[in-house]
């Protein structure tokens, strides 16, 4: 699970041009901006990153205004992304370096596109199917048994798609310097995975196979209009599936990718559709390549996530990652939102996100 909050160390302070109050520090492989004297370079602290929800205490209720969500923003030119507090705030306890402390504190994770699952499925329970339906939708025991019936947690053998932040892995620029990656763009909407798993009921009246259609959090059982089914149908996602699994002789077939387009995400790339880019495919016992998923991607009329190199090795630092993380979209007239950078053979991945991204559209 994502550390939200931690106990950190102040890896450096250094001042900011024209900026009395405020410095800039360095937590990990973040740049934050601290308050001038309050923290000194080695001292720990506790450390919030983006995208952290902090509880509505009085010592956060200077976040109200941003309905105390952390996001990245600038102050007097300085990226600023996270928010460093003294360890004073937590209650008595011998607390180390890189300790846990989101549920000491009740952070919670804002996730946009749980945010997007849950307005789907409060669409979908206000639809009725009958005058029954309706009537018995009144009730709070009815409503939770049809959302049990409608999906399921996500899938235990699928690695959801949640990248980890290169800012997290502070010494990986020297630690993997001669490593040669794989860079993709990052590209901003909402992922869908979808799987064909060999039926482990042997009886003659079950399915041979069973196809699963998935949003970030969840399995959905029942065919909609949301946009995950809306491509499976499109794209006929199971009939490709079937094709591989033939293919690879494998247990099972995963597909993930990102979806974008009308109503996602704001539609930053002005699509006119709903598109859908694969940034993954996996068997049980092949996790295809940049090169091989073009290649899959291109014989079975599917769309692959822009791939940037295919053989790049890490800057010398974090800051020079992020600045390269910048640069425009190949799918639309906008900026990246960044970068994804893979070694698939020592399994090694993360995320580059720019900052200047984030700042535009307020995240």
């Amino acid at each position: 699970m994502r550390k939200l909050a931690s106990i950190q160390r102040i890896v450096a302070l250094e001042k900011i041009e024209n900026a009395d109050a405020i410095e800039k520090a360095t937590v990990l492989g973040w740049q934050l901006v601290v308050k001038k004297n309050e923290f000194k370079t080695g001292e720990l602290c506790v450390y919030c990153e983006i995208d952290s929800i902090l509880p509505e205490k009085p010592e956060f209720e200077f976040l109200r205004e941003r309905k105390f969500r952390i996001k990245t923003i600038k102050l007097r030119g300085q990226i600023s992304q996270g928010i460093c507090f003294p360890l004073s705030i937590l209650p008595g306890g011998n607390y180390k370096e890189d300790d846990d402390v989101t549920e000491i504190i009740g952070v919670k994770k804002y996730d946009q596109q749980a945010v997007a699952e849950q307005k789907l499925f409060a669409e979908k329970a206000a639809i009725h199917k009958n005058r029954l339906d309706k009537f018995m939708k009144r009730y709070s025991w009815y409503r939770k048994i049809f959302i049990r019936l409608d999906r399921l947690p996500f899938p235990q053998f699928i690695k959801k798609t949640d990248e980890d932040r290169i800012q997290l892995f502070p010494d990986i620029c020297e630690r993997e310097k001669d490593t040669v990656f794989q860079v993709t763009e990052k590209i901003d909407g909402s992922s869908g995975t979808y799987f064909l798993i060999k039926n482990p009921k042997k009886w003659q009246f079950w399915k041979k196979y069973l196809f699963g259609v998935c949003s970030r959090n969840f399995q959905l059982l029942i065919p909609d209009n949301s946009c995950y089914w809306y491509i499976a149908k499109k794209l006929k996602i199971k009939s490709i599936l079937m094709k591989l699994l033939n293919t690879y002789n494998s247990e099972y077939i995963i597909l993930q990718g990102e979806i974008i387009g009308l109503k996602i995400q704001g539609n930053k790339y002005s699509l006119s559709n709903i598109d859908f880019y694969v940034f993954n495919f996996k068997t049980d016992s092949l996790f295809a390549d940049n090169k091989a998923l073009l290649n899959i991607c291109t014989l079975h009329g599917l769309k692959c996530v822009p791939i940037i190199e295919n053989e790049f090795k890490l800057l010398p630092s974090i800051p020079e990652m992020v600045e390269y993380s910048k640069g425009k979209s190949t799918i639309g007239d906008i900026m990246r939102e960044g970068v994804v950078i893979r070694n698939y053979e020592k399994n090694i991945s993360f995320k580059v996100v720019n900052p200047d991204f984030l700042l535009k559209y307020s995240e």
